[in-house]
């Protein structure tokens, strides 16, 4: 083993072991990997495999020794486990990172190599608050965000991700489905809430549109199912269709229009319904996709490029710092999945769109971002929630979830439909000042 020797001690959260190992990497002979060993005796899970995916990322090659820990809450197997790795004290240099792992398990690491190595020993955390390297004998405090990047392959590798899937400006699958129709779809779609229109187009995907084609499993697939279920709306006296044809907006059949001849939900200045010729997959292929942009993907959308130049300007690569329509598989767990991704430095910024007003909804969907901002970006990550609800609601939402997640106004922001017009210059706002 090599005279300068960086510990780390690996926990479920692999990301700050990357950044402090990417930080120290040339200024150590050897890295010790300490982790938990998967131990079903005493119920406890191992984190070998986070450490196996550090080793790989960080590119230690013969660098790197794994140290598995029996029992991370048995003072004495701990010590008898680190005495087997240093036998002895010649070496020049030995620094413990404590930031990841248990605390009972940092602690007796700290302690045993602190014993052994006295003022050979060096401490040091990263802190979550302000991104900064703190030592332990040192004032001295180096901060890491701008310094240390991370790209989102390697981020959701390390958290053993295995299937990594995601969206880019050019590539956008609604794009490939619209073809030339959809930059036109798009800018009249901008062109509404640049007019401020944002609140009157919320309110007409609420009704009519929503009640017309939002309405149960596989109603979009089914020609008899799609059929009686117009059949209702129109015994209904105060019909969705009627609505539609009657009361729409000309800003929204400007919308509306520009969609492509074989995608289009009108027929001129009408509700389109399909006749007895129409099959299943005719139906399907004309009105699913066109569904599905108007209830909501047309947001993110939005989002995406109002925020894209920004972010290129700044030096961030599309496809490793952001992205979106975000979706990561790995064995025996939920799929991880984000709306829009951002990374700056290595924070993660998750940010989640809903053209919902309603307050349980946008609280559920708050709770959700946070959650996986977190969960791959720790606690230095920050999310970012956009709604449908006006500035009142917003701050009411803001301050219930911040209650109840124990999140800052510099981890959780929420935006609302008055925010939309210039939407772009406050995520980069929020992000990077």
């Amino acid at each position: 083993m090599g005279n300068k020797v960086l510990v780390l001690s690996v926990g479920t959260n692999p990301l700050p072991n990357y950044v402090v190992g990417s930080y120290l990497k040339e200024k150590y002979d050897k890295f010790v990997l300490i982790y938990s060993e998967e131990n079903q005796r005493i119920n406890q899970n191992g984190t070998g495999n986070f450490a196996k995916k550090l080793k790989e990322h960080l590119n230690l090659n013969d660098k790197y020794v794994f140290l598995p820990l029996s029992d991370v809450s048995d003072s004495k197997q701990i010590r008898k486990d680190l005495n087997s790795l240093f036998p002895n004290d010649n070496f020049e240099e030995i620094h413990l990172n404590y930031t990841g792992g248990t605390k009972t398990m940092v602690l007796h690491i700290y302690n045993f190599l602190r014993e052994k190595f006295k003022n050979k020993f060096k401490g040091s955390y990263l802190d979550a608050r302000d991104y900064k390297l703190v030592y332990d004998d040192s004032e001295n405090t180096i901060n890491l965000k701008d310094t240390v990047k991370i790209d989102i392959n390697t981020l959701l590798s390390i958290h053993l991700y295995e299937t990594i899937q995601f969206e880019c400006y050019d590539t956008y699958s609604y794009k490939q489905k619209f073809m030339d129709s959809f930059n036109e779809m798009s800018q009249r779609i901008e062109n509404a809430i640049m007019d401020n229109k944002g609140e009157d187009f919320i309110k007409w995907l609420e009704n009519p549109f929503r009640k017309i084609f939002k309405g149960g499993d596989k109603l979009l697939e089914k020609v008899a199912k799609f059929k009686e279920h117009i059949k209702l709306l129109k015994d209904n006296n105060s019909s969705p269709i009627v609505k539609f044809n009657k009361e729409t907006p000309k800003f929204i059949w400007d919308i509306l229009n520009a969609f492509p001849e074989g995608k289009k939900l009108n027929d001129g200045q009408e509700l389109w319904i399909p006749d007895d010729k129409i099959t299943n997959d005719n139906l399907s292929s004309r009105v699913k996709d066109t569904v599905e942009f108007l209830d909501g993907k047309w947001l993110e959308w939005y989002v995406y490029k109002q925020i894209k130049s920004e972010l290129l300007d700044r030096k961030l690569k599309e496809g490793e710092h952001f992205g979106l329509s975000l979706k990561a598989q790995k064995k025996d767990s939920p799929d991880f999945e984000l709306d829009i991704f951002l990374i700056n430095g290595y924070q993660l910024i998750g940010i989640s769109l809903t053209t919902s007003s309603k307050k349980d909804l946008c609280k559920l969907k708050g709770f959700e971002v946070i959650h996986r901002a977190r969960q791959i970006g720790g606690d230095e990550s920050k999310a970012i929630l956009i709604t449908g609800m006006d500035k009142s609601k917003t701050e009411d939402l803001q301050n219930d979830l911040a209650y109840e997640t124990g999140s800052t106004q510099k981890r959780f922001v929420v935006f609302g439909i008055d925010d939309w017009g210039d939407i772009g210059s406050k995520i980069c706002k929020e992000v990077f000042e």
